[in-house]
């Protein structure tokens, strides 16, 4: 899996386009996404501007049921 952030501008149409893919998509605050490498390929198709971002520096959220 591949994270990425999608501008605040871009941001709309950047999740209709990877929502419309057909493939999950993981969606984490601050305009972050979980995708896979074919999800880049289309962003980049559609000229949807994005930056990758390390697996390290993402925050995920903490399970509801974990206490």
């Amino acid at each position: 899996m591949i994270y990425i952030q999608i501008s605040e501008k871009h941001d709309a149409a950047g999740f209709l386009v990877l929502a419309k893919s057909g493939t999950p998509v993981h969606c984490l605050a601050h305009n972050v996404y979980g995708v896979m490498p074919e999800h880049t390929k289309l962003l980049k198709r559609k000229k949807i501007r994005f930056k990758k971002i390390p697996a390290s520096n993402v925050r995920l959220p903490k399970s509801s049921l974990a206490a």
